[in-house]
Formats: structure tokens, C-alpha cells, sequence
């Protein structure tokens, strides 16, 4: 390297290091906390937060090289605003001020029902964010899968083997017991899981069908017992065991807007978040309840239903999602499509991702992805989820499969064979599944159960 050229590198360093102010500084290092939390890694959240401490007494010389460390620890490009090249939210005070201003009137349009004073509150935020809207505040890197080329009897024979590596979690659910320190989704996904692999255990493994109705039966018992009377499903108190959840829950207790009871939070959540738990558990009972002709599955999972229907909107659009999806399955398609018009569409960007940075985030993108996919294929919904498609496909053209969505894209591909681009991320979101669960020796439940399941109706 000539000597003018590393005086140039030298200059340019010394510039961005200049540029670094304590509000920037202080940003970056929001940013690279908050990823730290999202995976629940301690020891880096307090790395990041020491960071923190010791810029708050002034900025060293060294700080930017130190900025860059945190970053480049939790997988975040040097610089913080982005991953991969992709980008991340980067709001101004003045952005950030104006928006928070917009929470209230938004949550209170939502309760209100009226779509139209939703879209006003939402066309005033898209206004305030400008280029920032639908951008995420998270990413997670992606992975470039290999080619799959399981059969449906091996992709049956894989999802047995990954259950028998959780074997003593598999024999508690068959018992209908509980499992420590668990979220009723997790239930939820075994249940759903043994559903779709139930017919086809039945054809290429029969002898292990009986395994599969005694995990189906175990976990759906413990959902009905878990179900609270007026229909939603409760959340685990997760203090001192889960940094994100647990926080909130000593939150919510000290405001007196949560009731605990042996080890669950049975009330629902003030802030709509028990439409998650609800509508997932929802679905896969009346699943389950289809698959066997069970009316007391049927049942509890219509009551899931009726319950989600009562709910107003809540200001976070995957929540809604989540009940469009259940409302959907148990042939509410007018309630359904009534939660749509006032609790998801309003919220669409321009790029095809939600308005707000936490929405905008992939893993709650692909949540009301499903949601569109559950209410079918109409004028309506098709334009709000074509540009939401195109938004993850092109993540995905960049980054890799970033998350595990195989139901939800594989549900969207059933509806739109044509779209080659769709079909190749359902194929590869499949290889990237069994990758995760096997390295072709070795077998582990490496991905969540339905994901893994979701796998035997993509091959042929």
C-alpha cells in the first residue's frame, strides 16, 4: 500500500471517529443491546450495557473501534445500521418524539374498531418516519441451504428420530404433564406438529402411530386444562428465568394490571399480547379436533375463537394477526376479515413490511403473512400481501432463510403455484429446516416441531 494511500485511510478513519457524538454513540449501543436481549444472552447485554455505563462519563478515543466490537458481537455491520447490508431503524430524536407521541391516538383508534381513523393515525406515522417506515429493528442472519432431496418416508423418519432426542420432554407430554418453564405455544407447536405428520406416520411408519396419538392426546389435554374460563390461554411468569418476559411481567405487577396464580399469569394481557398464545393454541386444537372428530378439542378451540373475537384491536399488528388466523380457521371469516381491515392492513409501508420498526421485523412479518394466507385469496387481501411476499422474498434473495417459516410460506405457495420465487424460498426454507435437524448422521430437534412437520408436505 503506497504511503498517500494509507494517510487517505488514516484521514478517512480519523473522520468517522470525529463524527461519533454521545447521541449517536448512545443509539448504536441501544441498538446492539436490544439484539442482545432478543437472544436472551446475559453475559452480552451486560457487555453492551458496561459499554454504556463508561460512554456516559464521555466518549474515549477508541470509543467508535469499541462501538464496532459490541456491533460485530451481536452480528450487527460495523457502523449499527444495518446487518448484511440491510438495513436497520436509525430514527432521529425528533422522529422518535413525534412517534411516541402517535402511540396513544393509535392504540385508542384500534379500541375504537373504526379502520378509517386507524388508516388517518397510521398515514400520520408513515408521514413522521419517512424512509424509516417498515424498516425493522432487528434482523437475524440467514443461512444459504443445501438442496433437498428427502422423500416423505425419510422426512417422516427424521421428525421421529429429532422427537426421541427430546425424550424425556416426549414422555412428559404423553403423560399430559407440564413441562418446566414452558409458554403454552410450545404446546401448541408439538400439537400442531403431530397433526400434519399424523397421516402420513400412518402410511410410512404405522408401527409409530400409536407414539403420535399419545404426544397429540398428552398435549391437547394439557391445553385444556391451561385454558381459562373466558377462552384465552395463560403466560408463564418467567422472572429471573427470561430477561425480555421477565421484565415485563415485574412491570405489569407493579401497575396491578396482571393476576398470578401458580405459576401462570391467567389474566389476559392488557396489551393484547394473549391473541398470541390464544391463536395459536386455538388453531391447533380445532386442528386436532378435525383430524380426530373430538368435540371437546373442537370445542375449546371454538371457545379460543369467540374469545378473540371480543377483543379490540391492539396497537401491535401481528397480535392482530394472530386472531385473524384463529377466527379464520373456525369459520368467522367476517370477524376475521373485520380484524384485518382495522388491526393489519392499516399498518402496511410502503416497502411491504409494517409501519412500525418492531413489526417490521421479519419474525412478526411472516406472523401476519400467515394471517393473509388464512383469509384466502381475494382483491382485498392480495393487496396488502403480494408487496408483504415480494418484502420477505427479497430479504431472503440478500440475506438467506432467516427465519423458520415453512407453514406460512408453504400456505402461500398452495395459493400462488405460479410465483417461482415463492416456490424456491418454500424449498429452500425446507432444506434449511432438515439442515438444522441433521448434519447427515447425527439427528437433533434443531427447529421448533410444526416446522420440522411442515417439511413432509413440501418434498413428493
Amino acid at each position: 500500500m503506497s504511503s498517500s494511500l494509507r494517510v487517505c485511510l488514516f484521514l478517512m478513519l480519523v473522520s468517522i471517529a470525529s463524527a461519533l457524538t454521545p447521541d449517536e454513540a448512545e443509539a448504536r449501543l441501544r441498538m446492539a443491546r436490544q439484539i442482545a436481549r432478543e437472544r436472551n444472552d446475559r453475559e452480552l447485554v451486560q457487555r453492551v450495557e458496561k459499554l454504556a455505563r463508561e460512554f456516559k462519563a464521555g466518549l474515549p478515543a477508541e470509543a467508535e473501534e469499541q462501538l464496532r466490537e459490541a456491533e460485530k458481537a451481536v452480528g450487527i455491520d460495523p457502523g449499527g445500521w444495518s446487518m448484511a447490508g440491510q438495513p436497520l431503524f436509525h430514527p432521529t430524536a425528533a422522529m422518535e418524539s413525534a412517534l411516541k407521541a402517535q402511540g396513544p391516538k393509535l392504540a385508542a383508534a384500534m379500541a375504537s374498531g373504526d379502520a378509517k381513523a386507524v388508516r388517518e393515525i397510521t398515514r400520520a406515522m408513515k408521514s413522521i418516519l419517512g424512509g424509516q417506515a417498515g424498516v425493522p429493528d432487528g434482523r437475524r442472519m440467514g443461512q444459504k441451504p443445501s438442496e433437498l432431496k428427502l422423500s416423505r418416508a425419510e422426512v417422516v423418519k427424521l421428525f421421529l428420530d429429532a422427537l426421541e432426542t427430546q425424550g424425556r420432554a416426549m414422555r412428559t407430554l404423553m403423560k399430559g404433564e407440564l413441562l418446566p418453564d414452558q409458554m403454552v405455544r410450545v404446546y401448541a407447536y408439538v400439537l400442531d406438529a403431530c397433526v400434519t405428520m399424523h397421516p402420513h406416520v400412518a402410511l410410512h411408519a404405522p408401527e409409530r402411530v400409536v407414539d403420535v396419538e399419545k404426544l397429540l392426546r398428552g398435549t391437547a389435554g394439557v391445553l385444556l386444562r391451561l385454558q381459562q374460563p373466558q377462552g384465552h390461554f395463560p403466560f408463564p411468569d418467567l422472572r429471573g428465568k427470561n430477561i425480555r418476559f421477565g421484565d415485563m411481567t415485574t412491570k405489569q405487577l407493579q401497575n396491578g394490571s396482571i393476576t398470578i396464580e401458580d405459576g401462570w399469569i391467567i389474566t389476559a394481557d392488557p396489551d393484547g399480547g394473549s391473541q398470541f398464545d390464544t391463536g395459536v393454541c386455538g388453531v391447533a386444537l380445532l386442528r386436532a379436533g378435525e383430524l380426530l372428530k373430538k368435540e371437546s378439542y373442537l370445542a375449546a378451540g371454538r371457545r379460543a375463537a369467540e374469545w378473540a373475537a371480543k377483543q379490540k384491536c391492539c396497537a401491535n399488528f401481528n397480535y392482530n394477526a394472530f386472531s385473524v388466523s384463529l377466527l379464520a380457521r373456525a369459520g368467522m371469516k367476517e370477524a376475521a376479515l373485520e380484524k384485518f381491515r382495522v388491526g393489519v392492513a392499516p399498518g402496511q409501508a410502503k416497502n411491504g413490511r409494517w409501519l412500525d420498526a418492531h413489526n417490521a421485523r421479519t419474525v412478526y412479518h411472516v406472523i401476519i403473512l400467515r394471517a393473509l394466507a388464512d383469509l384466502g385469496r381475494s382483491a382485498e387481501v392480495d393487496a396488502v400481501a403480494l408487496p408483504a411476499i415480494h418484502a420477505l422474498l427479497d430479504e431472503f434473495d440478500a440475506m438467506g432463510i432467516t427465519v423458520e417459516a415453512l407453514p406460512e410460506l408453504h400456505a402461500l405457495a398452495k395459493q400462488r403455484p405460479d410465483d417461482a420465487r415463492l416456490q424456491k424460498a418454500v424449498r429452500d426454507m425446507a432444506s434449511t429446516l432438515v439442515n438444522k435437524c441433521s448434519d447427515g448422521t447425527r439427528v437433533k430437534l434443531g427447529a421448533q416441531p410444526h416446522q420440522l412437520a411442515a417439511v413432509v408436505e413440501v418434498v413428493e
